[in-house]
């Protein structure tokens, strides 16, 4: 008796994810379809974190190189305001999107972002995966 609800359990349990794997074996095997546009955008950046913690930190530890007691103090705090400033600033400006517009064969329409200029033209063949698009030929 318990080894039939053992079978059982493995055989549900095959039945279960058998179709599980060939979905995720589907997702890596990507989506193939048609380039239909490239365009090229600019985006404004406003300043990263890292640049204002990192900026703050430069200056409150150059700040706390002046002066004595409540000199210093004020120096390392107003060190680290500044650096902050600094920091974002530095970390800010703009960055080029290159936008790819893709209908795969299902019909359906997609856009995909690369921070660098693809290799790919309008009406070429494409496969675009998790981990970016792939040139067919």
């Amino acid at each position: 008796m318990k080894i039939q609800h053992l079978i059982r359990a493995v055989l549900l349990s095959v039945c279960l994810t058998a179709p599980l794997m060939s979905t995720a074996q589907a997702q890596n095997a990507g989506r193939v379809g048609t380039v239909e546009g490239v365009r090229q955008e600019t985006v404004q950046n406003s300043g990263s974190t890292l640049g204002t913690v990192g900026g703050a930190v430069v200056g409150g530890v150059l700040g706390n190189q002046v002066g004595q007691g409540r000199g210093r103090t004020l120096a390392t705090v107003g060190g680290a305001a500044g650096g902050a400033v600094v920091g974002n600033r530095m970390t800010a400006g703009e960055s080029t999107l290159w936008i790819v517009t893709v209908r795969y064969e299902d019909g359906s329409v997609a856009t995909v972002q690369q921070t660098a200029q693809p290799a790919v033209r309008p009406g070429d063949r494409v496969r675009v995966t998790d981990t970016g698009m792939e040139l067919l030929r």
